[in-house]
């Protein structure tokens, strides 16, 4: 499998060659001259392939700002530093006051970047929600609260949390958690983004989206049997989906047949924007963006925070005994409201917990627009830029014992600011944080009030793709509670 990789990786090098890569020491004798502000330190690494390696290598681990960030900011003693990835000169940030100059400056310096699977994949790029920046993004998840108010939302979750946990775990004594899960995120979005309640074509839906998720951050080659060969024809099967829900919408809303305001399809197909209306093209990519977003984050949040609470019973008691309290507060009423998800305090600092111990998502790229000057280091125009969403999460400068699992650290004001930032902060905040809190602690009141579990496979490895998932799918012993 390792040889397998290099040669993926070789042929990519090989093929970037031929599209006109040009080589560091040319592009470096463009920028920073004369005896003003220098480049960070680092290395670009070998020819032509720079680190890349080692940083696909970390990212498949989900140990970028372990395994490649944090290794060079102490060897380099410096929270900023160069390197090569993607045959792209790189300057990779990390830490707090690397994500406050971020946060505070990025329509100002830096436009977004993808590596080039998701450029292949995404052809209209200006939204993904992974990205935390996009205006239609904010537009979009604006409407939708605002025509879905808290109430209806929650009870939406409520009800599709309750007949997923029905129909495939009650009765049950072994489940697989994770694709379980990853059920009840897709089904959620599928209906409240695209009014899709038809089980066997959420299904073929999640078929293809599985393919498509697993390629999003590989070799952009499409050889047959590779991940990116597999996303590319998984987006094709995902397009003519879409176009088809589509074409039936336009009709629909032509007829008065949909609403407007129903979904965020809707939207899309009847709201304009500053630049008009969206194209189909447009469409398509953001809604699947959207169910990326809406969908593989908050899979991966649930799927580790039922790992930590199965490892740790004390944890796991602490939840439950919110969960009951809430429940008994809710008597007769039996739907959970938008209130009761606010009094979820301890639950809602033990998935904050989560989040910071595990990296849900790694980082995010941008482009360098023009040239800027931090902490006395210049970063050229045209640059590429990373900076890692955990690089704060796990530094003892920040977080006293930060291995040390520990939901109260969260209390009162919490983490100092720009330390903890698994959504954004400020202009960067991720557009559908609400929305991910809102569907990751309506689950968890349920499961935990139904079960308790045991994992099959205590030390069962993790993998990551587009965020992190248990290699085995998280496998447990089921017990429904005797109440």
């Amino acid at each position: 499998m390792e040889l397998f990789f290099f040669v993926l990786i070789s042929l990519f090098l090989i093929a970037s060659i031929s599209l006109g890569i040009r080589s560091f020491a040319y592009k470096t004798k463009e920028k920073v001259t004369g005896t003003g502000p220098t480049l960070p330190p680092g290395s670009f690494g070998w020819p032509i392939m720079g680190e890349t390696l080692q940083f696909l290598a970390a990212n498949r681990e989900g140990a970028i700002d372990h395994k490649f960030i944090s290794k060079r900011t102490t060897k380099y003693s410096s929270k900023i530093f160069k390197t090569s990835i993607f045959g792209e000169n790189f300057i990779v940030f990390s830490g707090a006051s690397a994500n406050r100059f971020i946060f505070s400056n990025d329509s100002k310096f830096f436009i977004r970047w993808w590596p080039p699977s998701f450029q292949k994949l995404f052809p209209s790029m200006e939204f993904v929600p992974i990205e935390h920046d996009a205006a239609k993004g904010r537009k979009l998840m604006s409407l939708f609260f605002k025509f879905n108010e808290a109430q209806k939302l929650v009870a939406s979750i409520d009800s599709i949390s309750r007949n997923q946990l029905k129909n495939n775990w009650e009765g049950k004594n072994e489940v697989k958690v994770y694709p379980l899960v990853k059920m009840y995120t897709f089904t959620l979005a599928c209906h409240l983004f695209l009014s899709i309640n038809d089980t066997e074509k959420v299904l073929k839906l999640l078929y293809h989206f599985n393919n498509l998720t697993d390629g999003i951050l590989s070799v952009p080659l499409s050889i047959p049997g590779t991940p990116f060969h597999r996303a590319t024809r998984a987006m094709e099967s995902l397009r003519k989906e879409i176009y088809l829900i589509i074409k039936e919408r336009r009709e629909a809303l032509a007829k008065n047949l949909a609403s407007p305001t129903q979904d965020v399809l809707s939207q899309m197909i009847a709201v304009p924007f500053d630049d008009g209306f969206m194209t189909e093209l447009e469409i398509v990519d953001k809604i699947l963006a959207i169910l990326f977003g809406g969908e593989e984050t908050t899979t991966a949040t649930i799927t580790f925070a039922m790992k930590y609470l199965s490892e740790m019973p004390h944890l796991y008691n602490e939840v439950l005994k919110e969960q009951r309290e809430i429940t008994r507060s809710m008597k007769p009423r039996e739907v959970l409201r938008f209130d009761d998800i606010q009094k979820m305090r301890y639950t809602w600092n033990f998935v904050n917990e989560v989040m910071r111990h595990i990296p849900i998502v790694q980082g995010a790229f941008r482009e360098v627009k023009v040239d800027i000057t931090f902490v006395g280091y210049v970063i050229p125009k045209g640059w590429k830029l990373y900076w890692g969403v955990g690089s704060t999460h796990h530094n003892s400068e920040y977080f006293s014992e930060p291995e040390r699992f520990n939901p109260i650290r969260f209390e009162g004001n919490g983490p100092s600011p720009y330390t903890h930032v698994p959504f954004g902060v400020g202009p960067l905040m991720c557009p559908g944080h609400e929305y991910a809190r809102l569907t990751i602690l309506v689950f968890l009141h349920y499961v935990v009030k139904m079960f308790q579990w045991e994992p099959i496979l205590p030390n069962e490895k993790m993998k990551f793709k587009a965020a992190p998932m248990p290699a085995e799918g998280f496998p447990v012993c089921l017990s429904p509670h005797q109440i």
